[in-house]
């Protein structure tokens, strides 16, 4: 979204289920280097063209007072079924929209409507209707690797539509703080108006919604982040059911794999995603799983890390079976049914009230011997708890200058306390003083 004070874009595996799209698995092409040996240059321009016509400019309009609308905001969005007219983007693209319009590449504008918004993982969904509407390939998004060339394309800053070029820069990124904890992280510049536009892969095939870019002065330094394509039509396809996000849970708190608990299993990778705890009677505990187990595989799909499992369930639709592969000690792998339930919404108690989420310290954290304490994992944005300087990573050790090791010494403390809550926290090797002033 176009926005003069923008620093965060955010205002800047499992089959894909049946319904919008269909992912096109990966191949190289006969000619890896594009080259136009009628100019005699290497481009991409000819791959690349059917897909920059599906990448449309969003105009926001709110209401006037006077009966009328007045534009508010632009961004970007992808058609991603030419036949239905529905065009992803980015939820905060359209947040405070009364009416809406699209233009084409060619030229058209098409009035559209809101289907649907999902705040978590920052996706939306508009419908518009027009004649022979381009349409976006998809990319499996779980079949990205680190270093693999993509292009960022979108309405930024004012322009016409602009395309940048870069690398995937890391996989299951989290933004310190956003409800997604998957992002796909590119150098490829993204800036304030690219919110909803696509991230391609080398084929023009869609990897990705650009979503939003870390920078203190609100320009790009080379830092975007991108919701996957995997997960965004997860989410597309439950908006366009459901107008809304039923959002599945299986009764686990999940962290990545340690050191220890991979040796104890005998495994010399650290993907998969540990578990924690299992909530008594969830489907988790039904389906055998137990504190200490690793989780490997998804739905047939190898798990990297916690945060991509995390949010591969958190996208699921409730009440679908999900296939767990688990690793249990030195044991054969495990393969279970669980049956995902709606997820139920998080007591607001303590720290979480203030919208600080944390975790017990890991060996993989490797922190020394005498920090003791609980790390924060998560803040939401604009929190009481976000705007304190408090980070995700830091230790919380005492809370009211009480120690504190524990989730329910943490939030029976923070529950007590009548004024701001004061923390002290372990951060790059030093203890600092924290006041949320709740």
């Amino acid at each position: 979204m176009r926005s003069p004070a923008l620093a965060l874009l955010f205002f800047a595996g499992v089959l894909l289920p049946s319904g919008i799209g269909e992912a096109h698995p990966g191949a190289l092409a006969e000619d890896p280097v594009p080259f136009d040996s009628s100019r005699n240059v290497m481009s991409f321009s000819q791959i690349l063209e059917p897909a920059l016509k599906s990448v449309v400019l969003i105009e926001v309009s709110v209401n006037s007072g006077s009966g009328g609308f007045t534009p508010h905001a632009s961004g970007s969005g992808v058609i991603i079924d030419a036949q239905r007219g529905l065009i992803l983007t980015n939820a905060h693209v359209v947040a405070d929209g009364a009416k809406f319009r699209v233009q084409i590449l060619d030229g058209r504008w098409l009035d559209a409507e809101l289907v649907g918004s999902d705040t978590p993982s920052d996706i939306a969904l508009l419908h518009a209707i027009g004649q022979h509407l381009p349409e976006v390939k998809l990319a499996d998004s779980d079949a990205a690797r680190v270093g693999d060339l993509v292009f960022a394309v979108g309405y930024p800053l004012g322009l016409d539509q602009t395309l940048t070029i870069g690398v995937i820069s890391g996989l299951g990124r989290s933004s310190g703080g956003a409800g997604l904890d998957d992002f796909i992280q590119t150098d490829a510049a993204i800036n304030s108006g690219n919110s909803g536009g696509a991230l391609l892969d080398s084929q023009g095939r869609l990897v990705g919604i650009n979503t939003l870019i870390l920078s203190k002065s609100g320009g790009n330094i080379g830092i975007g982040f991108s919701v996957p394509s995997r997960v965004a039509m997860q989410v597309a396809n439950q908006l366009a059911e459901f107008g809304e996000v039923r959002r599945g849970a299986i009764g686990v708190v999940l962290d990545h794999v340690s050191e220890a608990a991979s040796s104890a299993a005998g495994i010399n990778s650290w993907d998969g995603a540990l578990v924690v705890s299992v909530e008594a009677g969830s489907p988790a505990q039904a389906a055998g799983l137990k504190p200490g187990d690793i989780i490997t595989a998804y739905n047939g799909r190898h798990v990297k890390s916690a945060s991509g499992l995390r949010t591969w369930i958190g996208v699921s639709q409730a009440g679908t079976p999900l296939e767990i592969t688990y690793k249990r000690g030195r044991a054969e792998e495990t393969v279970a049914t669980v049956k995902a339930e709606p997820l139920k919404p998080p007591l607001v108690s303590g720290l979480s009230s203030l919208g600080v989420f944390i975790r017990p310290i890991q060996p993989a954290d490797k922190l020394p011997e005498d920090v003791k304490g609980m790390i924060v994992r998560e803040l939401l944005p604009g929190s009481l708890g976000a705007l304190s300087g408090l980070m995700v990573g830091d230790v919380i050790v005492a809370v009211n200058n009480e120690f504190a090791a524990t989730q329910q010494v943490c939030d029976r403390l923070a529950s007590e306390s009548r004024g701001p809550v004061r923390l002290l926290v372990y951060r790059a090797g030093a203890l600092r003083p924290i006041i949320i002033q709740s």
